[in-house]
């Protein structure tokens, strides 16, 4: 059964109640108590806390429609701001550092050197929106040693994808990875793949065959896992999806301690819940100039408990 959730314009919403506490990581061993002190499982420290931010999308230009772009600035300082009042794992950005330009990145990687918790990156097509001769610096620039990656963290295993692999605005226009993305592109249009857009992006056999691998490492481990992307892949489709949703929802499918599937791209947001596994499409920072929008995750063993800043919903995760 699926569960889905429209978002609340965020125009009518006001600034919500900050109701965020320090947090710890870990429930020690030790602290196993009994009686009337004895603490239940709702009421346990999560097994680990992170913050999400998606689609900043800095750029030093004029706003255009919804999009702030230089107000994204001001923005990422109010996350940092709350963020390092807190004892985070990490801190991920569901990409789009950036709308455009490689020079905007300096400003906005001078804010993350200031956030105390390590910061993770995935991806996004505007992260590639810079010149030709630009584009293979952008990894480099973000610090990222590997397009695709994970991480366990104890009962948890965090994978980060990405969906720029095949793309046409991943690498320079005469690159044959380019022309091959094209004509893909192509071949998806005639087929009436309503994600077939130039915006858009897929995973790689290889990327997929390494999923796999990983899902099969974290099903041998007992591990929960959440999925990292820019791209949406939730059942159903949409304009912003990626290519190749539905082979990635089919291998998910396959793997019930996925329990949660993170992206940003659809700065709108968007929420369902498929087969057990929680579709989370965050929303966009760079949307509105009065709106903030980022979260913060708390994993426990029997849900994901999701505290939204601004016009990001709260949201309470049930894991089954």
């Amino acid at each position: 059964m699926d569960e889905i959730m429209d978002e609340v314009d965020p125009f009518i919403l006001r600034m919500k109640r900050r109701h965020f506490l320090t947090l710890p990581l870990k429930l020690s061993s030790a602290a196993v108590l009994s009686g009337a002190d004895q603490l239940t499982k709702s009421q346990s420290a999560p097994d680990l806390v992170f913050g999400v931010i998606a689609d900043p999308q800095y750029a030093d230009y004029p706003n255009k429609g919804t999009r702030s772009y230089r107000d994204s600035l001001r923005k990422m300082k109010g996350a940092m701001k709350e963020f390092n009042e807190l004892s985070l794992n990490f801190v991920v950005t569901l990409g789009d550092v950036i709308d455009r330009d490689m020079k905007s990145f300096a400003p906005m990687l001078a804010l993350y050197q200031q956030f105390k918790a390590p910061c993770r990156f995935v991806l996004g097509n505007h992260d590639f929106s810079v010149q030709d001769d630009e584009k293979s610096g952008v990894m480099k620039t973000l610090s990222m040693k590997q397009a695709y990656f994970s991480e366990e963290m104890g009962n948890w295993r965090m994978i980060y994808l990405d969906g720029t692999e095949v793309s046409t605005f991943r690498y320079p226009k005469d690159d044959p990875r380019t022309l091959q993305a094209e004509r893909l592109l192509e071949t998806l249009k005639k087929k009436g793949v309503k994600q077939a857009l130039p915006w858009n992006g897929a995973i790689g056999k290889e990327q997929l065959a390494w999923l796999k691998r990983e899902l099969e490492a974290s099903k041998t481990k007992r591990q929960r896992v959440i999925l990292f992307n820019h791209f949406p892949v939730c059942p159903g489709g949409g304009a912003h999806h990626l290519w190749n949703a539905d082979e990635v929802t089919d291998v998910i499918a396959t793997y019930p301690n996925v329990v949660a599937y993170m992206n940003g791209h659809n700065h709108r947001g968007h929420y369902r819940m498929h087969d057990g596994c929680h579709f989370l499409n965050l929303k966009g920072m760079v949307e509105t100039n009065h709106h903030n929008a980022f979260a913060l995750v708390r994993c426990y063993a029997d849900r994901i408990e999701v505290d939204g800043f601004e016009s990001e919903p709260d949201r309470h995760l049930a894991l089954v």
